[in-house]
């Protein structure tokens, strides 16, 4: 294996292992609350499937209530 093969392949596994490093520091040090953040994201993820599931089942009742 050549020198710059490994050099290839060093960088290439200190960028896949960056988001992890950073997150671990970050955590670590309490420059972000990572509870906090994934509580957000929960409640936004929340509230996008209520938005997206709204029009269906609008249609279902509007369906239901043609039937009665």
């Amino acid at each position: 294996m050549s020198t710059n093969q490994v050099a290839q392949d060093t960088a290439l596994a200190f960028v896949k292992a960056s988001p992890a490093i950073g997150v671990a520091a970050t955590g670590a040090t309490g420059a972000v609350d990572w509870s906090s953040v994934a509580y957000m994201l929960t409640a936004l993820y929340m509230v996008l499937q209520i938005v997206l599931l709204v029009p269906k089942y609008r249609q279902m009742l509007r369906d239901w209530k043609g039937k009665l």
